[in-house]
């Protein structure tokens, strides 16, 4: 269980921080500032960029496909574990789920 939660972590960090930025020019993060305010800080890839290539169509369907399709999954694993009365694996199944859709939202929104 501390193995996946691990490797869950690990695969929010290299979405979040390398796959978007390489695959769909996109980068998120959040900022707290001094008065304890939460902001969402964006950024795009410019279109004369010179130190990344263009976007590619074909990496930016498999980046976001990828995204969608693993929220959507975890869901269901919410849904089985919820309804198995599996507890012991529903505070994994949050996790991945709260991770994967933080991913999501802060995609969406750039």
């Amino acid at each position: 269980m501390v193995t996946i939660i691990l490797l869950l972590s690990c695969d929010f960090w290299a979405v979040k921080n390398v796959t978007g930025r390489l695959m769909v020019g996109l980068r998120w993060w959040n900022h707290i500032d001094e008065d304890g305010k939460s902001h969402w800080v964006f950024e795009s890839r410019k279109e004369s960029s010179q130190e990344n290539k263009t976007v590619s169509e074909a990496e930016s369907r498999i980046f976001w496909l990828g995204l969608i399709a693993c929220s959507v999954l975890w869901v269901i694993f919410a849904f089985s574990a919820l309804f198995s009365f599996t507890v012991k694996w529903l505070a994994v199944v949050i996790m991945g789920v709260v991770l994967q859709g933080a991913n999501l939202y802060g995609y969406i929104r750039c």
